[in-house]
Order: C-alpha cells, then sequence, then structure tokens
C-alpha cells in the first residue's frame, strides 16, 4: 500500500497518490469548484513531475459538482484597461497550459463527473482522455451568452469532440445531460449518479491491472498516430509495441 498526499495548494486541490494512481480532487465545493489561477498552477506541477509508475490520473471535485467554471482572472472593475498582451498573459496562457498540461500527461487520464461541467469544467472533464459521468450531470459552454468567445474551451475541445457537437455546444449554450454529452461524443460513458463511484473504480482497478509501460504506449499512440500518414502511424505502432514487449523480458 503506497499513499502519499502532495502538495493541495493550500488545499483548494488536494493532490493524493495512491499506490499507481494520482487523485486530484478540485476542492471548493462551496463555489461549485470553480478553478482558480492558484489551483490550475498546483495541477501542472503535479503532472509535470508525474512517478513513472504512475499508471492513473484521476480528476475529480468535491461536493456536489465537477466544475462550475474558472474564477474570473481580469482585473475589476475602475482599474486600468489592461494591454491585449496582459490579458493573454492573465486569462488565455494559464487556461491553455493546464489542458495542455492535461492532454501531455504520460499517463492515462480519468475525469469523474457530477453535477455542473461549466465552461471551464466542461473542457476538464473533456480533455482527459476518458470522460466518466453521472447520467444526471450538466454540461454548458454558456460564454457566448455575455458575448465572449470561448476559444479557449474551444482549443481545449477540438481534437475531442466533433466539430458539429463543438459548434453546437459554443452557439447554442444549451445546457447537456451526460446521457447526451455521451451521445454527442464529449463524454466516454455515462451511468445513474448512484452507480457513478462504483463504475469508477471499476474502471480505475481495470486500467491499473496493467502495467504503466502498456498505458503509456497505449496513451501515446492515441495522442500522436491521428496526425500521422497510414505509414508513419503503422511504424509507431510497430515501435511502441516492442518498447512495450520489450519490458517484460
Amino acid at each position: 500500500m503506497h499513499d502519499t498526499p502532495g502538495d493541495g495548494a493550500g488545499d483548494v486541490v488536494a493532490i493524493r497518490r495512491h499506490n499507481a494512481v494520482l487523485h486530484i480532487t478540485l476542492n471548493t465545493p462551496a463555489n461549485g469548484n470553480l478553478v482558480s489561477a492558484q489551483m490550475g498552477s498546483a495541477i501542472i506541477a503535479a503532472l509535470s513531475g508525474l512517478d513513472p509508475q504512475v499508471r492513473l490520473v484521476v480528476l475529480r471535485g468535491a461536493g456536489a459538482d465537477f466544475c462550475a467554471g474558472r474564477v474570473s482572472p481580469t482585473p475589476a472593475k475602475g482599474a486600468p484597461p489592461p494591454s491585449a498582451e496582459r490579458l493573454r498573459q492573465l486569462v488565455a496562457q494559464p487556461a491553455l497550459d493546464l489542458y495542455d498540461a492535461i492532454k501531455a500527461a504520460p499517463a492515462p487520464t480519468l475525469a469523474v463527473v457530477q453535477g455542473r461541467a461549466t465552461g471551464v469544467g466542461t473542457a476538464l472533464a473533456a480533455v482527459c482522455d476518458i470522460t466518466l459521468a453521472a447520467d444526471d450531470s450538466r454540461f454548458q459552454i454558456p460564454e457566448m451568452e455575455r458575448d465572449i468567445p470561448p476559444t479557449l474551451v474551444m482549443a481545449a475541445l477540438c481534437d475531442r469532440v466533433p466539430l458539429k457537437t463543438l459548434s453546437y455546444l459554443v452557439f447554442s449554450r444549451r445546457e447537456w445531460s451526460g446521457r447526451e454529452a455521451q451521445a454527442g461524443g464529449l463524454v466516454s460513458h455515462s451511468v445513474p449518479a448512484a452507480q457513478l463511484e462504483q463504475e469508477a473504480q471499476d474502471l480505475i482497478a481495470t486500467l491499473v491491472g496493467c502495467s504503466a509501460v502498456a498505458l503509456r504506449a497505449c496513451k501515446q499512440y492515441l495522442a500522436h498516430a491521428p496526425g500521422m500518414t497510414a505509414q508513419a502511424a503503422s511504424a509507431f505502432a510497430g515501435h511502441l509495441a516492442g518498447t512495450a514487449l520489450s519490458a517484460r523480458y
């Protein structure tokens, strides 16, 4: 048994290693787990130093909601207007860095979603390799209601969901249930809310039954092969299979 607490950024993010699984939990349930810059930095740090023996990263939200959005990083009203470059640094880059860190994690990532997954919450859920959701969870990208183009969320999702799904979520601002999100390709699998935790535990057990080498090989192939030519993808598959098999001897 190996159970190690991590740097929880003042516990606004709870980070815990349990055997071969790294658990990352957004831990401000009173506000729906709105993601702050501090929380994003803590997650990026945890993923950047991932132990080679970690086989799975599980992302959750404490309480009733997975993640209801983001703490606004823009200056308060009445402050001097920032430059476009300053806004990029304050608003755009932290979110993009967080999404990129999750995508680049060498081990597979699993999001377990209940309640609201709004804006950034939708992005965090879908940017993981596998997304398991309660069928009554709620996904929405509502930024256009304030005439704000959600291009940061779109950047996270454009290689994760069909463009028709992304376009509809962005332009309609309609809220989707977990069941609808699965049908639209946003979620891997949805289950009744009462079964979510058991389903998550079963899936975690299935994944960690494999070696870190095999799991990471699959993650690498899924991340890189779609952008390759057919010949290059075949060669890459052979390389990964040989590397994984050689680790057995």
